[in-house]
């Protein structure tokens, strides 16, 4: 399993991109989370469409010195483009409410609720959002066998892109004795759904529609399927019943508005076709904006095109007091 590194950085970097525009935007990205490349990533495409939408952009790649560099530069409003720790789990939220810098994206709460696969399970249960079976295991519980009947998936309880998710398949040369918890003393344990992944963009907390992943050349939709060209391939529309592709679209809606997510989102589900039914996977705060992302590919389908999507973003930045 690859592991992905995180990092202290004490210092923020900060460009001064374009110094005139109609407001001033601190992009927000890198960081010191396992997705910093993807977040980074990101950002370039919503830097481009900043600076033709007209904005005075910052670029921030950011520090832990990151409440005084927004004091020193002032921004109107700050494009929250980090995945992962820091970013996508409540903590710069929080910093910008206190700070009363309005963000985009999710809030403190919702932001730490979707980011953790427990919580968010929990709620989703509660709310009767169908999930896979589930159980939690602890590294001081000291489990020499399998802890779920195979095939089951392990899940860190708060990382992103699907960095430290495994697939324990029947055949698996894998013993659960050898697992050295690299992404906190906790996982989540779930039982594995065979079926189609198919991926919800809510914006606003309206459905802009649906889009299916096809894997070619991994056994599941993992970090490196994710962000390497020719890795999967996009489906859109999916090949659904219409009542079905309703269902779907109303379940995101739901998942939405349990966490108490604004802005963008993106819900990913698996349907068995066997049992007609979607079973939720997670819900993602912050969803990639690369060129291999998602969201993006949802919304030019349905006639928005990135600078669109960016300035709607954009137009639910507010802090929570």
């Amino acid at each position: 399993m690859i592991k992905y590194q995180t990092k202290f950085i004490e210092h923020s970097k900060v460009d001064i991109i374009n110094r005139t525009g109609k407001k001033h935007i601190a992009l927000i990205a890198g960081g010191m989370s396992a997705e910093r490349e993807v977040s980074l990533n990101s950002a370039k495409g919503i830097m481009r469409a900043l600076l033709d939408a007209g904005y005075q952009v910052t670029f921030i790649d950011m520090g832990a010195d990151i409440a005084s560099v927004l004091a020193s530069i002032k921004p109107d409003i700050v494009f929250n483009c980090l995945h992962g720790t820091y970013g996508e789990d409540g903590c710069l939220p929080g910093l910008l409410n206190i700070m009363r810098i309005p963000y985009t994206h999710s809030g403190l709460l919702a932001s730490s609720i979707g980011f953790n696969k427990l919580k968010s399970k929990e709620l989703f249960i509660a709310n009767n959002i169908k999930t896979a079976k589930s159980i939690t295991v602890n590294k001081a519980d000291n489990i020499k066998d399998d802890p779920f009947p195979r095939p089951y998936v392990i899940k860190p309880l708060a990382q992103g892109s699907s960095i430290g998710v495994e697939v324990i398949f029947e055949e698996d040369d894998f013993s659960f004795a050898n697992y050295d918890f690299p992404y906190g003393d906790q996982v989540l344990i779930e039982k594995y759904i065979e079926g189609r992944e198919i991926n919800v963009a809510v914006l606003n907390g309206k459905a802009l529609g649906a889009l299916e992943i096809k894997v070619l050349k991994r056994k599941f939709n993992d970090y490196e399927t994710k962000y390497t060209e020719g890795y999967a391939q996009h489906i859109i529309p999916v090949p659904i019943e219409e009542k079905l592709h309703n269902k779907l679209l109303r379940d995101a809606e739901k998942a939405n508005d349990v966490i108490g997510c604004r802005g963008l989102v993106r819900v990913e589900f698996i349907y068995n076709e066997s049992e007609q039914e979607f079973y939720i996977l997670e819900l993602n705060t912050h969803p990639g904006m690369t060129p291999l992302s998602i969201c993006p590919d949802i919304a030019a389908y349905h006639g928005m095109n990135f600078m669109k999507l960016i300035e709607e973003v954009l137009a639910t930045a507010v802090f929570e007091e």
